[in-house]
């Protein structure tokens, strides 16, 4: 036990080293990446919040992520039931339709995509945007939920209505809280698949349009790796860990993560 403990730290220690080095890059006085750093300032950090440009770019990677998040959740959810329950012929090829984009490359993906949206009138547009996001979200939301919703106890349903629950209820009270775990990760997984995602909004968004992950591409590509790319990569990490604290302490994320009521 006491080296599996020591494993798990070990684990985590490598996995958040990378955001901890971010802070002193981000800290120094120079106008390129210097680690150790060259004296101490904060002007980088100053800089992304006096960026208009950037701040949208922000805004705009969130609430797409937001978007495809939900959207792809709660098309999983239906589609998994009928598989799982609806006795419908051709599952595999279903299953294998469903999770087909994820094994497809992206570039191939999204060249197709920009002549189709050249088409229909689409491109550069936000909501070509979404609807290329959920095309490559909705396999990862599938493949979670299917599991979680595989894995339901059909006595609880049915002792619900021989109680007289009725499907609602049932639904809402039995069902739900067997698969909101996967629902949860689901969500998260498809939240950072859309938010990290460089490939899709590279060609299919608009100039000043762009993504978080596009501005930054850019800009490191025409202006050098500045410390301000840092900044705001260990301003992102502080704000996912502020935010599941507080979700934690508010709705209880472990409990729900743990199946508990």
């Amino acid at each position: 036990m006491l080296w599996l403990r020591i494993f798990v730290y070990i684990i985590v220690f490598l996995m958040l080293l990378p955001v901890a080095i971010s802070l002193p890059v981000a800290l120094t006085d120079t106008s390129g990446i210097r680690f150790p750093p060259q004296g101490l300032t904060l002007r980088w950090f100053a800089s992304v919040f006096s960026d208009g440009i950037l701040l949208q770019s922000i805004l705009r990677s969130f609430l797409l992520a937001v978007i495809a998040a939900i959207v792809a959740v709660a098309i999983a959810l239906p589609c998994c039931f009928a598989l799982e329950r609806g006795g419908v012929k051709g599952r595999n090829f279903l299953e294998t339709l469903i999770t087909g984009p994820r094994m497809i490359p992206q570039i191939v993906l999204v060249l197709a995509l920009l002549v189709y949206y050249e088409r229909v009138g689409l491109a550069e547009t936000f909501i070509g945007l979404v609807v290329a996001h959920l095309v490559i979200s909705i396999p990862f939301a599938f493949r979670t939920v299917l599991v979680s919703v595989a894995s339901v106890d059909r006595r609880l349903e049915w002792s619900s209505a021989i109680l007289g629950a009725g499907p609602v209820d049932t639904f809402r009270r039995i069902v739900i809280p067997q698969i909101k775990t996967g629902m949860i990760a689901a969500f998260i997984f498809t939240f950072i698949l859309s938010f990290n995602n460089v490939t899709m909004a590279l060609f299919l968004s608009g100039i000043g349009e762009r993504t978080l992950p596009v501005e930054m591409f850019t800009r490191m590509y025409v202006g050098g790796m500045t410390p301000v790319i840092p900044a705001i990569s260990f301003l992102l990490a502080l704000v996912g860990v502020i935010a599941f604290i507080i979700l934690d302490r508010t709705i209880g994320v472990y409990k729900y993560l743990a199946g508990s009521d």
